[in-house]
């Protein structure tokens, strides 16, 4: 079977064998369609990764399978997974991820058909992002300004293999953000093109009885102290106004940190009043609501907390239930 050329997929995982085994069930039937690659970066596994990917290399050789002798953090695994492909272009995608049916495709076409080179292609996620229409990006401020915010999540990202080769991985190890981190300082100070795509749209996986855990012990660690020294840490052609926006432009449009959350991450002891106190001195940055609300909420009692939220959840799964009901019927 001879692999496509153009276009490869890169999985980094790490104790996630069940969402893999999903994910490789769902993307598989799409790679099959132009015989793409998928590369799988297995960061030391202590569950059965490995048998689950075995499994699935029967049925399509064209998946690669490499495990790390000892876990070297989610930065390097990113960065070594990226290298193992020798396409064209390399969609790094993450192993909760799904890529839409009609996406390999609309990549391909775009890349083999218009004649252009383009250093990165950036996908929406969950249509995340609106108002910004299909473009090509030459500016850096421009980019920064429009997708910064949204380039944080590594799914949504198609490297060239030239950004690749010559990306400046070191700077940006043990940030939590290397995947967006090697780009714009790539692009910095050069000519450069980049291509948004808003109607491609990468989901979440969804697995009944499955909950996607990572980096959440970290929440605050990494969206309140790294994300803002990555942005702010960017070479200085890009203007401190811009990187300021592209910081709260994140805490606006994710919802990373909307009051349900913060509940929530009270509610599994995450937010408490040790941690409040760690990052209280860089919430007005990240989080919109004044530090008096999220001391309040640090401060709760979790276990009427918690009973509140599974009604909350039981109520929720109710109406949906009975939405879908009356849609059936209707």
């Amino acid at each position: 079977m001879q692999a496509n050329p153009l276009l490869s997929i890169v999985i980094p995982t790490y104790n996630r064998a069940e969402f893999l085994d999903y994910c490789l069930k769902v993307h598989i039937p799409l790679a099959k369609k132009y015989n793409i690659q998928i590369f799988i970066s297995d960061n030391a596994s202590t569950d059965n990764t490995k048998e689950i990917v075995q499994k699935w290399m029967k049925e399509y050789p064209l998946i690669s399978y490499h495990c790390n002798e000892t876990n070297i953090g989610p930065d390097e695994n990113f960065e070594r997974a990226l290298k193992y492909p020798q396409t064209e272009y390399v969609w790094l995608l993450g192993d909760t991820y799904q890529i839409p049916s009609e996406g390999i495709d609309y990549v391909l076409n775009l890349i083999s058909k218009n004649h252009k080179k383009y250093d990165v292609i950036v996908v929406n996620l969950a249509k995340r992002v609106s108002g910004i229409p299909e473009q090509d990006y030459s500016d850096q401020n421009q980019l920064l300004s429009d997708l910064g915010w949204h380039m944080t999540c590594l799914s949504s990202l198609i490297y060239n293999s030239g950004l690749i080769a010559h990306a400046n991985f070191e700077r940006y190890r043990n940030t939590n953000f290397i995947q967006l981190g090697i780009i714009f300082e790539y692009i910095a100070g050069k000519d450069f093109l980049i291509h948004w795509v808003d109607s491609v749209s990468v989901q979440g996986l969804s697995i009944t009885g499955l909950l996607k855990k990572s980096w959440q012990d970290q929440t605050f660690e990494i969206w309140t102290r790294r994300w803002p020294n990555v942005i702010f840490s960017l070479p200085s052609t890009y203007t401190p106004e811009i990187k300021l926006k592209c910081i709260k432009d994140h805490r606006e449009k994710s919802r990373l940190f909307e009051i349900k959350h913060l509940v929530y991450l009270r509610i599994i002891n995450i937010l408490n009043y040790k941690t409040y106190k760690q990052y209280s001195c860089l919430f007005p940055l990240t989080i919109k609501y004044p530090k008096l609300i999220i001391l309040l909420i640090a401060l709760l009692p979790r276990a009427p907390l918690l009973l509140l939220y599974k009604s909350y959840k039981q109520i929720k799964h109710h109406m949906i239930k009975s939405k879908s009901l009356g849609k059936s019927y209707g």
